[in-house]
């Protein structure tokens, strides 16, 4: 009896604490934990193999080149993007051909398209593109490639368990803050990054495990790289609250920069496409510009914080500020627009920091008395060009806060970002990410039902079933083939080939068929709808939408290919509308489920 009492005490002890382990918000937790540990040695590594390669290429890491710059020969300035231009064509033409570098936009599109699910192989190689990219010389940043290798690295986790679809979501959400935070050494950011920018909502059911990653991923980072941020910033006051309207205009003049930014993006790669460059040498000729501008101006050498840095701290006349702003856009551009890797969170603070530095600099000129030192329009113009670019505000005003731990630039920070962001989102609607989303055919901003129909196809629910009719039909032969028949349209055809030729709709048919006096001599060819849309079997539910709202039909007919028109089944507005509802309620499924609760 003691046994048996005793096995029963331990059976109630222990099964709670099974149950309780083997529930998935407790494996979420412990998945945050691993991703945490591993998204922070991540990023820290990746910023090991940078400072690497760029000693490779000129000799000094990746925090000192733009110091030592003036010691290199030019020649080494200029080959170092030449050469790891070459070997970025190569790997893309031989080892992952059909890919590219991977950055936040392609974390997204996982999320919304793939359901969170990443591929390994095509992240591996795009994370040794993007560090040669910054290695050698490339224009760009690292915080995007550290997003998408911290994100892969929880996808990767998710599938290997097996969990479930809909938790991937706040498993990549916490790769991603931890990412984050390791980078800037900022926690809190790099959790309302994930939040803003990857889940899309602050989701309080994500809390938890993002927060664990976060603070993870910033301890890691404070003990191999230092218990310091990412900008080393002096002590700046606002001298007058007569700086905030100036403040206000900051914001939108960052709004402008901004736009120019995201525009020049796909200028640019417009531009080289023109010039028809062969893919494998496209990264070499981009190669050739950047060490052009590197030789008159290295601050653009690789993530360029130490020009960034320098702005911060007011140390750049504004000459040198506004030339900066120039060239650094022209230099991110050619770097993608070349095919290299990198991310756009580096070159827009860096931009930002310059336009706010030569924003103060004018102010200062205008109201000696009244402006505040220029380094911080430099912090506050930072802060608002990378929300408006990146989309973000919200993180971005916190790695500001946590950057420099001041409430009254905090609240300076807050207007510009605001202002710049408005403005933005009004004229344009689409931070940078969104725009290369859309460039893509993956619009964020539609709704969850038509993004799922994108991506079923009209074969799926065609009906196979249909009356042709041959062309030269007669009166007579119509009216058999009405009577026998429930359709209400038809369709023409070539007899022999069953070519395509148009629509008859049952009202054309009445008069003709039943009228007082019946027209024997018509065909089914004087009757047709010649200018009938037509759709095809691996056309898109959601193009078919847009196909059938335009022309205010009912019913479109499906045809193989378009040389051929060999008719093969019929979309009905009804079994679009079926799939629409069908696209709705999974899409609330989703949301639903897509954190845990």
């Amino acid at each position: 009896m003691a046994v048996s009492d005793n096995s029963r005490t331990g059976e109630k002890i222990l099964n709670p604490l099974l149950t309780a382990t083997s529930s998935t918000p407790v494996k979420l937790i412990a998945c945050a934990i691993a991703i945490g540990l591993l998204a922070g040695y991540g990023a820290v590594g990746f910023r090991i193999a940078i400072s690497e390669i760029q000693k490779f290429f000129y000799g000094y890491g990746s925090q000192e080149i733009l110091s030592q710059a003036h010691t290199l020969p030019w020649w080494q300035i200029m080959a170092a993007p030449i050469v790891g231009g070459l070997i970025v064509g190569l790997f893309w033409k031989f080892i992952l051909p059909g890919y590219r570098a991977q950055g936040v936009a392609d974390v997204m599109e996982a999320v919304i398209v793939n359901r969170g699910k990443m591929k390994l192989a095509p992240g591996i190689g795009g994370l040794f593109v993007n560090a040669l990219t910054l290695g050698c010389g490339g224009s760009s940043g690292r915080e995007g490639p550290v997003v998408h290798f911290c994100a892969l690295i929880a996808s990767q986790i998710g599938q290997r368990l097996r969990l479930p679809s809909k938790y991937y979501m706040t498993l990549i959400a916490c790769g991603v803050s931890s990412g984050v935070a390791a980078s800037f050494n900022a926690p809190i950011a790099g959790m309302f990054f994930a939040l803003e920018v990857v889940v899309g909502s602050l989701a309080t059911q994500a809390f938890a495990p993002i927060v664990i990653a976060s603070v993870i991923g910033t301890v890691i980072s404070r003990v191999y790289v230092g218990d310091f941020p990412a900008f080393i910033i002096p002590n700046y006051q606002i001298v007058s609250l007569w700086e905030f309207p100036a403040i206000a205009l900051l914001g939108v003049v960052a709004a402008a920069v901004s736009l120019l930014f995201i525009w020049s993006i796909g200028f640019s790669e417009r531009t080289i496409d023109r010039f028809h460059i062969p893919e494998i040498l496209r990264p070499a000729a981009g190669g050739v510009v950047l060490g052009a501008i590197a030789l008159f101006f290295p601050q653009i050498i690789g993530v360029g914080y130490e020009a960034t840095d320098s702005a911060l701290k007011g140390q750049y006349p504004l000459l040198l500020l506004l030339l900066l702003i120039v060239v650094k856009t022209i230099a991110v551009g050619v770097t993608f627009g070349a095919r290299f890797g990198g991310g756009f969170f580096s070159p827009s603070l860096f931009i930002g920091a310059m336009t706010g530095g030569a924003f103060g600099l004018i102010a200062a000129t205008a109201f000696p008395e009244m402006a505040a030192s220029h380094g911080l329009y430099a912090i506050i113009g930072m802060a608002a060009v990378a929300a408006s670019i990146l989309g973000a505000p919200i993180s971005t005003i916190l790695i500001v806060f946590e950057l420099t731990g001041d409430y009254k630039i905090s609240i300076a920070v807050m207007v510009a970002v605001s202002v710049a962001t408005l403005i933005t989102k009004h004229i344009y609607g689409r931070s940078i990410w969104q725009t290369q989303l859309l460039n893509r055919n993956v619009d964020v901003n539609e709704s969850r039902a038509l993004r799922q129909l994108s991506f079923l196809q009209v074969r799926g629910i065609m009906d196979r079933e249909f009356i042709e009719i041959p062309k030269h039909t007669p009166m007579r032969e119509l009216r058999k083939i009405v009577s026998n028949t429930n359709h209400d349209k038809f369709v023409v055809v070539e007899p022999e080939t069953h070519e395509f030729i148009g629509r008859i709709d049952y009202s054309d048919l009445k008069s003709g068929l039943f009228g007082d006096e019946p027209q024997e001599n018509v065909t089914a060819l004087d009757l047709v709808h010649e200018d009938s849309p037509v759709l095809f079997p691996d056309t898109s539910l959601k193009s078919a939408v847009e196909i059938i709202e335009k022309a205010g039909i009912d019913h479109v007919p499906v045809i193989n290919r378009a040389n051929e028109r060999r008719l093969i089944g019929i979309l009905h507005h009804k079994d679009l509308l079926h799939a629409y509802n069908a696209a709705l309620l999974s899409a609330q499924d989703d949301a639903r489920d897509k954190v845990f609760r």
